[in-house]
């Protein structure tokens, strides 16, 4: 049984999974936009530029195009959401999924166990590597090679984010306006979606 206190980085992989649902809607690189390595000192130092539209090129089209997953509870996504349930699962692991998913639970229980007095970075960034490289061995299940490491990147970016910046308000709940509200103020959400390329999410305003 998965700790119901980790399920905050389920809602930060899988953010897009409700918001970032349909087909990409840009291929644009502007060399990135750099970070803002704020937030008390727990903060990543941002990603050092972003990529605008990484998972809309062709290749990433098709893999999204024939990408299916089955999550362990039997329910069964298809192209964006399939990566996004994905990148949900890959915190902990679905071995009983289709595909089965090695997950990153090592990872999560480190920055769960060092994210009040603030993790380090090296903390951060393992877990978001691992989200990364699961994520992008899952989606080459169905589809080799799966998706490109700069797609993949952007979701381990948003769980980086989130872990650094909103673990205290997204701990209890992760659909609480406080934590939904920390992840925008900290432009998690929109870094993803702009990383991504996918349609915009409407939580943040």
């Amino acid at each position: 049984m998965k700790p119901t206190n980790l399920i905050w980085v389920l809602a930060l992989a899988g953010a897009m999974t409700a918001c970032n649902s349909g087909p990409p809607i840009t291929n644009e690189d502007n060399g990135g936009t750099g970070g803002n390595g704020t937030g008390g000192g727990t903060g990543t130092g941002g990603t050092g530029g972003i990529t605008e539209g990484a998972c809309t090129d062709e290749e990433n089209a098709g893999v999204y195009a024939g990408l299916e997953y089955t999550d362990e509870a039997g329910e069964t996504f298809t192209g964006t959401a399939a990566a996004a349930a994905m990148g949900s699962d890959c915190i902990f692991g679905a071995g009983n999924a289709t595909p089965p998913l090695s997950g990153c639970g090592a990872e999560a229980s480190a920055v769960l166990s060092c994210f009040q007095a603030g993790c380090p970075p090296d903390i951060i960034n393992a877990l978001a590597d691992c989200v990364a490289s699961c994520v992008q061995d899952g989606t080459a299940e169905g589809s080799p090679p799966g998706l490109s490491d700069a797609c993949v990147d952007c979701t381990g970016d948003t769980v980086a984010c989130g872990a650094a910046f909103c673990t205290a308000q997204c701990v209890a709940d992760t659909n609480a306006p406080g934590c939904i509200q920390c992840r925008c103020d900290n432009n998690c959400i929109q870094e993803f979606d702009q990383c991504s390329g996918l349609p915009p999410t409407t939580q943040c305003n």
